[in-house]
């Protein structure tokens, strides 16, 4: 299948605007030393967390799965174990904000 113009300018579009957005956002970050090493530590800490619990999470709900099998069952899974990610990601970061 040939890409048409709309594809390729939409492709261009959004690529650029991302771009810009990296752009200021590190541009902004670097101002406010967001990328030390306190802020590394600290993030890295929380995202072992946060994996650590979302994997726990996964494996509980695989075996309701196995117990309760029904259709709308998959979605519901992701979304708490997204959830449960972002939730443990800000818990995390907040305790070891505190810590460090």
């Amino acid at each position: 299948m040939i890409p048409s113009i709309e594809s390729i300018s939409g492709f261009i579009t959004g690529a650029g605007i991302v771009l810009l957005i990296a752009f200021l956002y590190f541009k902004k970050g670097s101002k406010e030393r967001r990328f030390d090493e306190r802020y590394q530590e600290v993030h890295g800490k929380a995202r072992t967390v946060s994996w650590t619990i979302t994997l726990l999470t996964l494996l509980f709900m695989w075996v309701g799965v196995l117990i309760f099998d029904g259709p709308n069952l998959a979605f519901i899974l992701l979304a708490t174990a997204y959830g449960v990610m972002l939730i443990s990601y800000g818990i995390g970061a907040m305790i070891y904000n505190r810590r460090i």
